[in-house]
């Protein structure tokens, strides 16, 4: 999920485009490149042999986790097609891979790398293929097929196949020692905080705290809909009074009195797991898959704001795309139709790889990790939001934004600024780090 390394070698590729004055895609609609129109092709009873290569630009993914993710259940669908995977190699890049003249058929697409896509010209509309096999968008979930729709310009280059989305994860142990009552769903911020307060202490001499979170994902993904930046006009938008309202939020969880931080902002997932000495933790649910199998772990619905009320975080989802080389453009697209049916979604959420991106999804919600042993009796239901915040548009200069951000957060737990000079001043140095990259891509 990291989005970090995608944006210094996203700019500096020779042939990026800027983005400025694109709209939301950043990019030109390709239309249905070359998709032929007539008699509807069935995969499923097709006897032609094809090969269907996969890419995932951003994630460390194997070809054997690949193949258990989905290539095993797509041969098995389709027994005439063979996938084909290309691993990650941080050393040759998206550039590399493309340039070498690969024939990549579909993209696996992060949101976070989404921006990044139009870049390098693979992407393509969807909406003649999206008819011509009478694929219903209304199943899916809105905010993430609004989102792609926009991105798109009124298109749709990608399908979302599986979500993730916060949630707020808690150590029933810690609330046992201290005889204090565990988290519920449904809290507000201001109740989490006081219940915050009261795990918040010095106990035989080890300090422990009551709230902490994945800040950057946090407010990548915040209920208050908020952007990072102006997508028209490239400049950073995280000095406003909605920004500053998140931020207070957020960091008076680090600011609780008697445990407040005076040197460096902590790596919060270790106060977890490792020195077990934090209570909450707001984050995915993959930090509770990933956490050691002896800890007694819980999940609440993400506390919600009172302008915000019953408002989760924004979706986090995974997308699938048919790039515009494709040369097995109509069999690629119905394998992104067959990612998004019950039995790849059920499939998906047993694995705990992901959420569904389809509506009406209650059963296959609670399904969810069945075959991982540490979610078994768990709260999985609070994992899915059930009133998602919109996704905001965004570009490939968010990650510069982003990065002052999470800058701003920390001089103020600090104690090194206030809230309003920490974002006037992120904000000021975000649009120079803007100038400086669009320059840099000319």
């Amino acid at each position: 999920m990291s989005w970090r390394k995608t944006v210094s070698w996203s700019l500096s590729v020779a042939a990026a485009v800027s983005l400025a004055g694109c709209g939301g895609g950043g990019g030109v609609s390709q239309g249905d490149q070359g998709v032929k129109s007539g008699d509807v092709k069935d995969l499923a009873s097709s006897n032609e042999p094809v090969t269907i290569t996969f890419y995932r630009p951003n994630n460390a993914t194997t070809e054997d986790e690949f193949n258990k993710l989905m290539g095993d259940a797509i041969k098995a669908k389709f027994p005439n097609v063979t996938p084909k995977f290309i691993p990650y190699d941080k050393n040759v890049g998206i550039d590399g891979v493309i340039t070498s003249g690969n024939d990549i058929d579909i993209m696996l697409l992060s949101i976070a790398f989404l921006p990044q896509f139009p870049n390098y010209k693979l992407q393509m509309d969807h909406t003649d293929l999206i008819k011509k096999y009478n694929f219903d968008l209304n199943r899916l979930e809105p905010t993430m097929v609004e989102y792609m729709k926009n991105f798109s310009s009124g298109g749709m280059y990608a399908l979302p196949i599986f979500t993730t989305a916060e949630t707020l994860i808690y150590n029933k142990d810690l609330f046992d020692k201290f005889g204090v009552p565990y988290p519920k769903d449904g809290m507000t911020w201001d109740e989490t905080y006081e219940l915050a307060k009261k795990m918040t202490r010095v106990e035989g001499g080890t300090q422990y705290y009551g709230l902490m979170m994945s800040t950057s994902h946090m407010m990548r993904t915040n209920q208050l809909g908020l952007p990072y930046v102006d997508i028209k006009t490239n400049t950073p938008q995280i000095a406003t009074d909605s920004f500053r309202r998140l931020i207070e939020n957020y960091t008076r969880f680090y600011m609780v009195p008697g445990a407040e931080l005076k040197d460096k902002k902590p790596n919060e997932l270790d106060l977890f797991t490792k020195s077990r000495t934090l209570a909450m933790y707001a984050y995915f649910n993959s930090a509770m898959i990933a956490a050691p199998e002896d800890m007694n772990l819980d999940a609440v619905t993400l506390p919600t704001f009172n302008e915000a009320p019953g408002t989760g975080s924004q979706m986090y989802p995974t997308y699938a795309g048919v790039v515009s080389s494709s040369k097995n453009k109509e069999a690629a697209f119905q394998i992104l139709a067959y990612l998004t049916s019950e039995e790849m979604q059920l499939k998906f959420a047993k694995d705990g790889t992901g959420l569904p991106v389809i509506k009406n999804s209650e059963k296959i919600v609670a399904a969810f990790g069945e075959s991982k042993p540490q979610l078994k009796g768990k709260n999985i239901r609070a994992f899915y939001p059930a009133k998602p915040a919109p996704i905001p548009q965004r570009n490939v200069y968010e990650d510069l934004a982003d990065k002052q951000l999470n800058a701003a957060f920390t001089e103020v737990i600090l104690g090194k600024s206030d809230v309003n000079s920490a974002l006037r001043k992120a904000n000021e140095q975000a649009a120079k780090d803007i100038e400086a990259a669009k320059a840099a891509a000319k």
